[in-house]
């Protein structure tokens, strides 16, 4: 486990912070792009910029990244991603603001661009993959359980121990989900979450194996564990989300 200690240790400091950046971008030598030497790249103590051991051409190793003019402190920049990272419910830019001490302009800047720029997969999912279903709402009068009213439907996709992708479905019939299969997952393992959600799809055989365009999907009995936690995850965050607005309101209206 990452602890605040162990983040404290690592990067103590901007120019710590400014050396690990250097580091994930290039390697110690690299082609200069001023003399066309392989060169060593040694610090400007007077700017954020690395010089050219031969000819003094300049890299900047904050250039176009999230912290490219910013005066706000790497290791504030830093230490955002590590409670973003970090908390499992999210975290506001109030609470930034409050930890940090920068305004609250600068620290809902700050999330914004951390958020937009977090690695998303897009590539199909291959191997074994999950795929399951899911109800979230809160309490509404009307049908209970499975598709009950006021609830949004929504399909999760997994790779076991994996990437998730989860949209927000109409509803968890086979036209809508099956496409989404076809779309997203290559041949490979298949494991839906229970015999009953199997049985609503017609292009599964007795043999549990389902054909469709040349691609094959084999049905694996087994459980979910990715999909399970994402889900579990998904309803926490909607929970803490659904607090914070209620007290909000609360508050107010005292």
């Amino acid at each position: 486990m990452y602890t605040l200690k162990d983040f404290q240790r690592e990067f103590p400091d901007d120019d710590t912070c400014l050396n690990w950046l250097r580091q994930y971008r290039w390697p110690e030598c690299i082609e200069c792009e001023g003399c066309g030497k392989h060169a060593k790249y040694y610090r400007i103590t007077t700017r954020k910029v690395f010089g050219c051991e031969w000819c003094g051409y300049q890299i900047s190793p904050t250039a176009g990244t999230i912290y490219h003019k910013s005066k706000t402190p790497l290791t504030i920049w830093f230490y955002v991603i590590f409670l973003l990272a970090q908390t499992r419910g999210g975290i506001s830019a109030k609470q930034i603001q409050r930890e940090t001490g920068v305004t609250y302009k600068t620290a809902w800047r700050m999330c914004n661009q951390i958020r937009d720029r977090l690695d998303e997969d897009f590539d199909p999912f291959d191997g074994e993959t999950e795929i399951d279903e899911s109800y979230f709402g809160g309490k509404h009068k009307g049908k209970r359980g499975r598709g009950a009213d006021g609830k949004t439907a929504v399909v999760g996709i997994a790779n076991r121990g994996g990437k998730v992708e989860v949209r927000a479905v109409p509803d968890t019939n086979a036209s809508t989900i099956l496409p989404m299969v076809w779309q997203n997952v290559k041949q490979g393992l298949f494991s839906p979450t229970s015999i009953e959600f199997m049985t609503r799809f017609p292009r599964w055989d007795t043999s549990m194996t389902a054909f469709h365009t040349q691609r094959k999907f084999t049905y694996v009995a087994m459980s979910i564990p990715t999909l399970s936690k994402a889900f579990g995850l998904l309803a926490r965050m909607a929970s803490v989300a659904f607090i914070m607005l209620f007290h909000r309101s609360t508050c107010k209206t005292i």
